[in-house]
């Protein structure tokens, strides 16, 4: 009896072990998932904040480009530039200077820090930001000018001065026989792209870490530094992170930690863009590191760097400690309710924000959705649609052939919503028999009302159910951002009372009544 009483003891120990690790495992397992994830999505978005960014600039650059390009008088004044010296040459850019004047002030206020025009053998005509500097050899210092002047190719990237750094364009120009006559650089500052690139995001602060010198061995000299140290090392990059620019932080001494330093040293090697967190007095700093190539897009000649205090890691920190505590207190009920949670948070959430018969995103979903899309189509400028669909002769069909049948026509509704609109719309039910309609970058309100005539048609038809032939029709209110309203309230109220006016007109229909310009 005592041996036996013992093998359960021992068995029951050993099970309890077994099953401490093992969930104590399975947490800071979960805990390096999220926390991986958190990181990646944090520099992902950053990334495509980039992109986005990076695209605009490249788009106005090419626009004021062609526009000194297609200006005929700017030609005939490069083209006389490269046949003149001394005295005549200092007219002739006198000249350039006084007919673009006007337009680079303009251009200043778009955020462009430079423009600067360059002769074929790479020596600067003619910085619109400072025309008492010109004659200078750009060789040392724009490897951007001498790729262009020697591909005849546009190029583009980051590139150091003696004092700064900036992104640049730089494009060939040719006279009207195509014979090259020099370039032009377009230039945006460091501080320019910071403004742009985090106005969206909550970050602690942000700052550069460069090879300022690393181009070129004139400056790299003047400043004291090493040519191949601080283009090839990525300690030169650890260097400037640990030191210089977060020494007034009581968390950079983290940063000196060998394994850190070692990601740090792997990351940089491979130029990629990534983010890492730091541990400082129970909260957790992340540092986020987005590369910006060279000219020559070999090399990546600085990266920015954002830092925040997450609350969100800070969180999920101390849940994984308690957690753990809850382990060793309560063990098994402990391990079943976080496996538990595992397999349902996805369904939970679904439960939350979508609708369980049509599987559509639900009212709280579609608040989020649509005010977000609203939010994206006034910072980049383009009209949404709303519809609010309303079934005609639902209750018949629910007092007729029962509920379960109503449900089915619901299910079939919502597919024909869905098949009707593109991917990058957004259909839900909010309640009932009413379903909404948000149209991403409408281009006018005929468009619109023909999406909305293609949808009553399609409703229209008759519709076979478990072997009963049902026909309803659909009341539908439109209104577009912003020409309606601006705002979420307004535009739904406005859908919602043509919607209703079109089901007392006679049902079936579709309304759209355009606000009246005073």
């Amino acid at each position: 009896m005592f041996r036996t009483k013992t093998t359960k003891i021992i068995s029951v120990t050993v099970l309890f072990v077994f099953l401490l690790l093992f969930g104590l495992f399975i947490i800071n397992a979960i805990e390096k998932k999220e926390r991986a994830y958190y990181l990646q999505t944090q520099s992902k978005l950053l990334q495509n904040k980039y992109t986005v960014l990076h695209k605009y600039l490249k788009i106005m650059s090419h626009d004021i480009y062609s526009m000194y390009e297609n200006n005929p008088r700017l030609i005939k004044l490069l083209t006389l530039a490269t046949q003149q010296s001394g005295d005549a040459l200092d007219e002739t850019r006198k000249k350039v200077y006084k007919l673009l004047i006007k337009n680079y002030r303009r251009l200043e206020h778009m955020g462009i820090s430079q423009v600067h025009f360059h002769l074929p053998n790479n020596y600067s005509f003619l910085r619109m930001y400072a025309p008492d500097r010109y004659g200078d050899n750009l060789s040392p210092l724009r490897k951007s000018v001498i790729i262009t002047n020697k591909t005849l190719k546009s190029t583009e990237g980051m590139e150091a001065c003696p004092y700064l750094l900036g992104y640049r364009f730089v494009y060939p120009l040719f006279d009207h026989n195509k014979k090259h006559i020099g370039s032009v650089e377009i230039s945006y500052s460091t501080k320019m792209i910071f403004k742009n690139l985090i106005e969206d995001f909550v970050y602690d602060d942000h700052f550069l870490i460069s090879k300022k010198v690393a181009n070129n061995t004139i400056v790299g000299k003047e400043y004291g530094y090493n040519y191949k140290d601080t283009w090839e090392s990525p300690d030169y990059y650890i260097e400037e992170l640990t030191h210089k620019k977060l020494k007034d932080r009581l968390f950079y001494q983290d940063l000196n930690n060998p394994k850190l330093k070692k990601l740090l040293r792997e990351k940089f090697k491979t130029g990629e863009a990534f983010a890492v967190a730091v541990q400082y007095n129970y909260q957790q700093i992340v540092l986020n590191f987005l590369p910006l190539a060279s000219a020559d897009q070999k090399k990546n000649i600085a990266y920015i760097v954002t830092y925040k205090v997450s609350n969100y890691l800070s969180r999920e920190a101390v849940q994984a400690k308690y957690t753990s505590l809850l382990f060793v207190a309560i063990m098994i009920l402990l391990y079943i309710f976080v496996i538990y949670i595992l397999l349902n948070r996805e369904k939970l959430k679904e439960l939350a924000l979508y609708d369980p018969l049509t599987a559509l995103p639900n009212r709280t979903l579609f608040n989020i959705e649509f005010q977000d899309e609203i939010n994206r189509a006034k910072r980049y400028d383009y009209k949404l649609a709303l519809m609010f669909i309303d079934l005609d002769g639902f209750k018949a069909v629910n007092d007729t052939f029962g509920h379960h049948i109503g449900d089915e026509l619901l299910r079939k509704v919502a597919k024909i919503l869905k098949s009707s609109i593109r991917t990058v719309d957004l259909a839900a039910r909010l309640s009932g028999d009413e379903f909404t309609i948000v149209l991403s970058h409408a281009k006018s309100p005929k468009e619109v009302l023909q999406v909305a005539q293609h949808i009553l048609e399609k409703i229209n038809k008759e519709i076979i159910i478990q072997g009963h032939t049902i026909k309803v029709g659909a009341s539908i209110g439109v209104a577009i951002y912003p020409d309606d309203a601006t705002n979420i309230d307004q535009l739904l109220k406005t859908a919602d009372k043509n919607m209703y006016e079109a089901k007392q007109n006679g049902k079936n229909q579709i309304i759209y009544k355009p606000k009246e310009k005073h």
